[in-house]
Order: structure tokens, then C-alpha cells, then sequence
């Protein structure tokens, strides 16, 4: 049987190829790998099963991937569009916000730390009411997921996620850009 361009491989295959010919693969690898690393302690052993990794998504335009769980989009690394000078590449991650909140001691002290940053409340589908988008810079989201407070609100969002059930987007997780993620490529 001949491979046709359908062939859910092939596709996997030319998106990540095409991602990885540009200039915005290592902004996606460096977000997905520093959330991967901060909020999910089994990331391998639950990889495409509750968590799907997407390489240049169609949904929506400009987007470059998202870390999915269940049937909520908890990262996204996006290009911004129009781009604005300064870092083209911007991204977001919902975290706890009760977690964050008690660890900073408000979010105005979050966002007096990191002042790049913005922390907005959210109503991500599937999250649950205990949520807050973080968004900005992807190399300052990357780098606020070394904060133990970031990290600690990250994983306790993914966890109570992927404690719901398996994600819904399996088909779309792109194991070869995972793989970066997971530091196995």
C-alpha cells in the first residue's frame, strides 16, 4: 500500500520537518521542554495517551503548538500576528490559581516579579474554576516555569487535568517534536 499524503505519518513527518526548518522551532521546543520538565513528574509514561504535543495546528492561525490534555489546551506557543518588535513568538499556560496566588502571596506580587508576565484569570474549558492564564514571551514563560511556585501551580492544574481522563486530541500529539520536549531527541 502506497503512503498518500493522508497518511497520518507523513503528515506528523511534514509538519515537524517544516517547523523544524525555521526560525520558531526552538522557541516551541524550549516552552514545551520547561513546562514538560516543571508540571509533569511521568511525562513520558503519559504521553499521547493524556497529554498531546500539536506541531503547526490548523485551528487557528499563527498558532505553532499546543500542549493539550483532556480537551483543554494548557500551553500554547504562538507567533504573534502582527508581529510586535521585541520577541515574535509569544505564549501562554494555564496554572492553578490558588496554588500561584498563595505562593507569590497575591498575583500583583507576580506580576511585580515577573514584569513581562501578565496573570489573568481564565475560563479555559475543562480546567475547572481554580485557573489563571500566565502569557508573554515564550522565553520568559520558559524561564518563570524554574520558579517553584510557577512550577508547583503548573503541575497541580496538570495533574487534577490528566486526572479526569485520557486527552481528547491524541491523533494530533506529534511524538517527533515530543520527543525534543521529553529530551530524548
Amino acid at each position: 500500500m502506497s503512503r498518500t499524503l493522508r497518511d497520518p505519518a507523513m503528515t506528523m513527518q511534514r509538519k515537524y520537518d517544516r517547523l523544524a526548518r525555521g526560525e520558531f522551532f526552538e522557541p516551541v521546543v524550549t516552552v514545551a521542554a520547561a513546562y514538560v520538565a516543571a508540571a509533569m513528574p511521568d511525562a513520558a509514561a503519559t504521553e499521547g495517551e493524556y497529554w498531546a504535543l500539536s506541531c503547526l495546528p490548523g485551528t487557528t492561525p499563527g498558532r505553532l503548538s499546543a500542549l493539550t490534555m483532556r480537551a483543554t489546551d494548557i500551553v500554547v506557543i504562538y507567533q504573534v500576528i502582527p508581529k510586535t518588535p521585541g520577541s515574535p513568538v509569544d505564549a501562554l499556560m494555564i496554572v492553578e490559581r490558588s496554588a500561584l496566588e498563595s505562593g507569590f502571596g497575591g498575583r500583583a506580587k507576580a506580576a511585580r516579579k515577573y514584569r513581562h508576565l501578565h496573570f489573568e484569570d481564565s475560563t479555559y474549558y475543562g480546567a475547572g474554576e481554580d485557573q489563571m492564564m500566565v502569557r508573554g514571551p515564550y522565553d520568559e514563560i520558559a524561564a518563570v516555569l524554574g520558579n517553584p511556585v510557577v512550577a508547583e501551580a503548573a503541575a497541580a492544574l496538570a495533574s487534577r487535568v490528566m486526572g479526569s481522563g485520557r486527552t481528547l486530541f491524541a491523533r494530533g500529539h506529534n511524538r517527533i517534536l515530543a520527543d525534543h520536549a521529553l529530551g530524548r531527541a
